[in-house]
């Protein structure tokens, strides 16, 4: 099985304005994906004076009735805060093999430091900071650094900064809301069903196929029209050994050769019970999750 690559967040500059990627401009891929991603939203509450004589005026609160007075909502903006560590002493590859730490998070606090005004500004003193996007995955967020915290834990006999984390806050002035294309279903997905209190594992495969969410059994497997168990008997004229290695023979004497494997490939209710290691097919737990496409048995040691 192909290992899985790991995708590094990334610290790109983009234009002023945040429109797109500012050309030539600097990236840089994090040493150590953040564990969490703290997001903030606010909005800009304005209140309108209370109107004269006692709230009958338009908009204004009473507050001897309790009413507040109407709020109006300015811009709003969202923050978005992240920790990021880096190790020089863990370090595998470039960028990180270096003597001291502070040489890469320099490159972080890039994003922070303002630049100069642009050649032909009227206002020479007017500066922003480089406009940032970070980028994990399908989790972008563009905006500009409104903080950031630095924190050497760790060093060398010599004293030089082995370790640092940086606590990066950005801000961007308006209500981000995330944008997704299509359902979201993802292929090959398997849901997990819960079952009722004693109900029937047959009952909860019924109730599935009802709703159209659940996969259709590929055989008839040994149902409870035909005797309701796994050593049950097979109605008039046939038995069945207990044992699930056993076959099952007609009164004329005529082996049907059904083995364990070729009995639960045909999808019945008895292949999900021996993947799911349900032990009580006929009445499970309340709130036992169970995967209606299980197919394989569960082999448990010990």
């Amino acid at each position: 099985m192909p290992e899985l690559e790991i995708q590094h967040a990334k610290l790109i500059e983009l234009k002023d304005d945040l429109s797109d990627v500012m050309p030539g401009g600097k990236t840089l891929t994090v040493q150590f994906n953040p564990e969490s991603l703290k997001l903030s939203y606010a909005n800009q509450i304005k209140e309108q004076p209370n109107a004269s004589g006692g709230g009958g005026g338009h908009g204004g609160g009473n507050q001897s009735q309790g009413s507040a007075a109407r709020q109006f909502v300015g811009t709003g903006t969202t923050k978005l805060s992240v920790q990021l560590w880096f190790d020089v002493a863990a370090a595998t590859s470039a960028p990180f093999i270096v003597d001291d730490v502070r040489r890469i998070t320099a490159q972080v606090l890039y994003f922070i430091k303002p630049k100069p005004a642009a050649a032909g500004a009227r206002d020479t003193s007017q500066r922003t900071p480089p406009g940032l996007r970070f980028s994990w995955g399908n989790f972008l967020f563009d905006g500009i650094v409104e903080g950031m915290e630095e924190s050497v834990e760790f060093f060398s006999a010599k004293g030089e900064a082995l370790r640092a984390s940086i606590t990066l806050n950005m801000i961007q002035q308006e209500i981000l809301v995330p944008a997704f294309t299509g359902d979201g279903t993802v292929p090959g997905s398997r849901p997990l069903w819960p079952a009722g209190g004693g109900q029937s594992l047959q009952a909860l495969q019924d109730s599935a196929k009802a709703s159209g969410a659940a996969p259709s059994a590929g055989g008839a497997g040994l149902g409870s029209g035909s005797g309701g168990g796994l050593g049950g008997g097979l109605g008039a004229g046939f038995s069945a050994s207990a044992s699930l290695g056993g076959s099952v023979g007609a009164g004329a004497g005529v082996s049907l050769g059904l083995s364990t494997g070729a009995a639960f490939q045909s999808g019945g209710w008895q292949a999900v019970a021996l993947a799911n290691g349900i032990e009580n097919p006929r009445a499970m737990p309340a709130g036992q999750l169970i995967d209606l496409s299980a197919t394989k048995p569960r082999i448990v040691s010990g």
